[in-house]
């Protein structure tokens, strides 16, 4: 039950912007990860002046030591005026093993293509994580998170199978879909909250700002 003493943890997971081995259809840990693509740091931009206009900046900025994270943050801190964003390695991606650097066809033909959310104890790739390992590395690091941060406004820079990792692991909820290149949508929030004794999900893969007109420009440091 919750404590009428401990105020409410914020967590937003934020995934990166889109990235080189998005592009190129690459499954990219953190070895062969080749960072943003222009356009993907223009969804930075886009996200860090609807933080802005909301005056919704968080207390905390943590990211993913994965290179497309890493840079996704730096233009979040920049533009709104936080230090550097502190390295969480918990919240990286899946890790992809033997199957890491190669393209999605090339992993089709090697390691074969399963549902690994049904197959949850089955490797993504000889020397990779299960599903179930990494949803259950996902609910670890995030009650780890409140321990730490208890009744701050958190926001991590993570991956699309992170969000989705820790959705079905604080919840208990299928996904709603597999993380993928397009959902969660890069730059998206979804918001979680813990009331000192249980998790609940506030909204989940909202991109407004990537649909907006009006957040199209450039912004820079915060006053």
């Amino acid at each position: 039950m919750p404590h009428d003493h401990e105020l409410p943890t914020r967590v937003r997971l934020v995934r990166h912007g889109q990235s080189h081995a998005s592009v190129q259809r690459i499954v990219a840990g953190g070895d062969n990860c080749a960072g943003l693509t222009d356009r993907g740091r223009g969804e930075a931009v886009r996200l860090t002046v609807r933080l802005r206009l909301e005056h919704d900046p968080p207390g905390t900025l943590l990211t993913s030591p994965i290179l497309r994270a890493r840079q996704t943050a730096a233009v979040l801190a920049d533009g709104l005026g936080l230090g550097e964003p502190l390295v969480e390695p918990g919240v990286r991606e899946l890790d992809f093993g033997a199957a890491d650097g190669l393209t999605t066809e090339e992993y089709a033909e090697v390691h074969g293509v399963f549902d690994i959310t049904v197959h949850r104890d089955r490797p993504f790739a000889p020397g990779g994580e299960s599903w179930s390992a990494f949803t259950g590395r996902a609910r670890l690091v995030m009650d780890d998170l409140v321990a730490r941060h208890r009744g701050d406004d958190v926001m991590v820079v993570c991956h699309a199978g992170f969000v989705v990792a820790a959705t079905v692991g604080l919840l208990d909820v299928p996904p709603p879909a597999l993380f993928s290149d397009t959902s969660p949508a890069t730059t998206s929030i979804s918001e979680f909250v813990h009331d000192g004794g249980e998790w609940s999900l506030v909204r989940y893969d909202d991109a407004a700002h990537l649909a907006e007109p009006s957040l199209e420009g450039s912004c820079g440091p915060a006053s």
